[in-house]
């Protein structure tokens, strides 16, 4: 499970990213983390992957204090990050046989994972190719088999579909469900919204560093006000933060 308390993170030189937030999410639970650009969404990531430190508050990952168990969490989260760095010389089976042997992964085991992944994302005939040659979408499948080789117990996902075609983003969200079902913790960042509110069984929507609803989907759902979660998402800004357009304005 994630369990986050009370925490605080500010940039320099005065950006407050996030403002003592706190919330929890439970194994088998797919949470829909939201917000606008700067919300804070990509800094709780960070912060839950032990890549960057909270100013105060603390942050647990299937028990364990992200502040002092780096290695550890490392080894239980499988991370698909907003912009991956991937090493462009290398090609994707070196890449995943590089990633599994830091885990700890029998070369046997990592081989027949790579295999059904890269079959499952079609992207067998590229394994050989350097990355720097690959499409966005395929660097993107290899991002996501590095992140789930070692069957992570938590599930952290910043972006996930940038550059998938729709045949991979229909599997990419039958996975992720059927990995809920497995008991594995998930938490999803995206902005594409009806996606986020097909698959979440949580909904968390960050503004400005802040909160501003904590909901299970079902009990959202059942709201007799609930229209969906983009007209929620908007009812929720700020009324300095609804912007619309004026063509008249733009093209004076």
């Amino acid at each position: 499970m994630i369990r986050v308390k009370d925490i605080i993170k500010k940039f320099p030189p005065d950006k407050l990213a996030l403002d003592n937030i706190s919330f929890e999410i439970l194994p088998g639970e797919i949470c829909g983390y939201i917000g606008a650009n700067g919300a804070g969404k990509s800094t709780t990531v960070k912060i839950l992957c032990s890549i960057i430190q909270p100013d105060s508050g603390f942050a647990e990952v299937c028990g364990l204090n992200v502040l002092n168990n780096c290695s550890e969490i490392k080894s239980l989260v499988g991370y698909v990050p907003e912009s991956g760095n991937l090493f462009n010389p290398l090609s994707p089976i070196e890449f995943l046989d590089f990633s599994a042997k830091i885990r700890g992964i029998d070369k046997s085991i990592s081989q027949r994972r790579i295999e059904y992944f890269s079959s499952l994302f079609d992207f067998s005939e590229f394994l050989e190719k350097p990355i720097g040659t690959l499409s966005k979408g395929n660097k993107q499948k290899v991002l996501i088999t590095s992140a789930l080789i070692h069957n992570p117990e938590v599930i952290i996902l910043d972006e996930p579909l940038n550059g998938l075609d729709a045949n991979s983003i229909f599997i990419f969200q039958d996975m992720i469900t059927k990995f809920s079902k497995e008991g594995k913790t998930i938490i999803y960042c995206s902005h594409l919204l009806k996606t986020v509110e097909e698959i979440s069984t949580k909904i968390i929507i960050l503004e400005s560093g802040r909160i501003v609803l904590d909901e299970h989907s079902s009990d959202l759902k059942k709201s007799k006000d609930f229209s969906g979660l983009e007209n929620l998402f908007i009812e929720l800004s700020t009324e300095s933060n609804r912007k619309t357009f004026d063509y008249a304005e733009a093209y004076l």
